[in-house]
């Protein structure tokens, strides 16, 4: 049971579930309480399917593909300073005019990953499966994922807390902080 507390607590430092609501709430502000609970639950899925493939097959995909953990993570840097842009500034980095509605999905991006089920918790998930195997590993992702979930699920409550301009100036802050998390994990990886 303590190996478990040991996985579990790691698992939640790097995934931060209290420290993803912003980034909820920027992304699923204008949506009814049923389309947040879908954008939640599809945030959740994506992010304990990336989780549970890297767990398993982690080293051997990152090996076939020649890719060090330190250049995933500035990919996934770069990626949260465009994410950041964008809500910052309102930059568009896509051409067409209309994106098609399977290309709009924040729920993957950035919130499986890179913010739940980012590089760190990637590394932490390969880590861990190797010092305490599959089981506690998966144990922990799964109790992580449900806490993430819940308190997505409660995130409009906090809404109601901020209103909706709060939570757009407050949006706008996210954009920054997604930016500097950005050049974290650049500047850890190199």
């Amino acid at each position: 049971m303590i190996l478990f507390y040991q996985v579990f607590f790691a698992i939640f430092g790097v995934m931060d579930p209290v420290g993803n609501i912003p980034f909820f709430l920027t992304f699923a502000h204008s949506l009814d309480r049923e389309q947040k609970e879908k954008f939640a639950r599809s945030a959740i899925l994506y992010a304990g399917a990336i989780l549970i493939i890297f767990m398993l097959l982690g080293n051997a995909i990152l090996n076939v593909f020649e890719i060090s953990i330190g250049s995933f993570r500035i990919a996934g840097g770069l990626v949260l300073l465009a994410l950041g842009f964008k809500i910052l500034f309102g930059i568009e980095f896509n051409t067409k005019k209309e994106e098609p509605e399977n290309e709009k999905e924040p729920s993957i991006i950035p919130l499986a990953t890179p913010l739940i089920a980012g590089p760190g918790m990637i590394s932490l998930v390969i880590i861990l499966a190797k010092e305490y195997g599959y089981l506690l590993t998966l144990a922990g992702i799964l109790a992580n994922l449900l806490i993430n979930y819940i308190v997505f699920c409660l995130a409009p409550y906090i809404l109601k807390v901020f209103g909706k301009k709060e939570v757009v100036i407050f949006g706008k802050m996210m954009g920054l902080i997604l930016m500097a998390i950005g050049v974290e994990f650049i500047r850890t990886a190199l």
